[in-house]
């Protein structure tokens, strides 16, 4: 029978975190415990990256395959350097422009990480994250602080406290409520520990915005568009990074991304309803199209605006939130309309690919 823990949840203030409250959640990482936290991404589950068996916590608490490295979260450029063998010149670069932010780094790792972050790959993933709740508790904890998203493995990331509840209540031991968070998808992942960069997964900072500082052109990872690109290739073997995994990011429902022009898709869904009148269908749509269905008398089951197309950062941050109120509506099936793959489109669109398994009308 499965141990279940006394899961609590202590308010934070997400701008100036109260001292007490982060004491007493880096006691919990300090003892080996699990503490899921918000950072400007999506909310993390943490434990002490240098302790290996409170790693095993965050793998266990997640049903996290243990193929599948970490990100360690560190508080400072001095605390990043000593967990890794080699820091290249791009490194330099690349963490002075964006951290803290939304970007983590793949670097030769030194021998203090432990096995268990690295899925015993040769290197480890870093990030500085941007978020005063975040930092706090790495520089109170003492320790940088191993993090994937604080889900269950496969689902959608959490951006509010209530998202870690739902999946992770009495298998974690503290949760920070600091309220919702701000970019709403995973950080970008670049890969500097091979002869060019590779984007390993898009995220909060664009391909764009890393080729500009390199001054050099950015390798994608085969498994960034599989997706879009219409490929359908279950990866094997160990991750080279988080998130790279095909099946990600998915709701119980179905998920099924739309094509086409704005227009087209709009006339997709129409279609759709009228051809499954009994079946429970999601649709999240842009505000370009959101009044099209109201005209045509569409009656889906639920109807979620995510956002504007000119603005796919508002589409990026209310994405998982969406996907999640669908599963509590009931859906059987989430149509979901999609948007260029330029900026932050690319991160919107690997999530979407990956939660629908290239499924698309």
């Amino acid at each position: 029978m499965e141990n279940r823990k006394e899961t609590r949840i202590l308010r934070v203030d997400p701008a100036h975190p109260e001292s007490a409250v982060i004491e007493a959640a880096a006691e919990v990482i300090k003892r080996g415990g699990t503490v899921a936290f918000p950072t400007e991404t999506v909310y993390g589950l943490g434990a002490d990256a240098l302790d290996a068996k409170a790693v095993s916590e965050i793998f266990d608490a997640k049903g996290r395959p243990r193929g599948n490295p970490l990100i360690v979260h560190i508080a400072s450029l001095a605390q990043g350097r000593g967990l890794v063998a080699h820091w290249p010149p791009a490194a330099e670069l690349l963490a002075r422009k964006f951290w803290p932010g939304p970007l983590t780094l793949i670097l030769p790792r030194a021998s203090i990480v432990p096995d268990e972050v690295t899925a015993g790959l040769p290197n480890v993933a870093l990030r500085f994250p941007a978020h005063p709740v975040a930092l706090a508790l790495i520089e109170a904890g003492g320790t940088p602080i191993a993090a994937p998203s604080a889900n269950l493995s496969g689902h959608p990331s959490p951006t509010c406290s209530a998202h870690v509840l739902a999946d992770l209540a009495g298998k974690v031991d503290l949760i920070l409520d600091g309220g919702p968070t701000e970019v709403g998808l995973e950080s970008t992942i670049l890969d500097l520990s091979r002869p060019r960069p590779v984007l390993l997964r898009p995220g909060g900072v664009s391909r764009e915005a890393l080729e500009a500082v390199l001054e050099k052109e950015i390798q994608l990872y085969p498994a960034v568009l599989q997706g879009v690109s219409g490929k359908n290739k279950e990866e094997t073997g160990v991750a080279p990074s988080p998130g790279t995994r095909f099946k990600h990011y998915a709701p119980a429902a179905r998920v099924v991304m739309v094509t086409g022009t704005p227009e087209q898709q709009a006339d997709k869904i129409i279609n759709y309803l009228a051809e499954h009148p009994g079946v429970r269908v999601g649709v999240l749509t842009t505000v370009e199209n959101s009044s099209f269905y109201q005209a045509k008398g569409a009656a889906p089951a639920h109807l979620e605006t995510l956002g504007s197309r000119r603005s796919p950062e508002e589409i990026a941050n209310r994405l998982f939130s969406a996907l999640r109120k669908c599963d509590e509506m009931g859906v059987d099936v989430i149509l979901v309309e999609t948007i260029p793959v330029a900026g932050i489109g690319l991160a919107v669109m690997n999530r979407l690919s990956r939660a629908a398994e290239n499924h698309a009308l």
